[in-house]
């Protein structure tokens, strides 16, 4: 307990709790500035994605996709990717119809493209896996 008090605790506990939301948003927003949309668009192309464009399904589905050969390729999915798309969803639900709701959208588009470049980086190591050039 801080200072013997149970309410000083929950709000030290709370405070904590925000500050890392805030680090993790932070941080997972910097990440993904620089994403690549057009990589997107070529999944799409190329029949990974379906050609209509679902924000949250999207996501999922190279999330899922990028685990399956993970592992084959020694590529590690970053933690903060799925707290980061939660984090995202939860806002988009609490602010649904508001013009934060259209910001929330545009992030998890880029985030969507920045989990599409790492599918990308699995499936090229994948095939150097595949087909070595001696």
């Amino acid at each position: 307990m801080v200072g013997g008090s149970l309410f000083l605790s929950i709000l030290v506990l709370l405070m904590s709790f925000s500050v890392l939301a805030y680090a993790i948003l932070a941080f997972a927003h910097v990440r993904i500035t620089d994403a690549d949309m057009s990589e997107l668009e070529r999944l799409r192309q190329e029949g990974v994605l379906p050609t209509d464009a679902r924000l949250v399904e999207d996501f999922r589905l190279v999330h899922e996709k990028l685990s399956e050969i993970a592992p084959a390729v020694y590529l590690r999915q970053e933690f903060w990717l799925q707290i980061y798309f939660h984090l995202l969803r939860l806002g988009r639900w609490a602010r649904r119809g508001t013009s934060v709701a259209d910001v929330l959208d545009r992030e998890l588009l880029r985030l969507s493209a920045y989990q599409a470049q790492h599918y990308r980086v699995a499936l090229t190591r994948l095939d150097a896996l595949r087909n070595p050039s001696l």
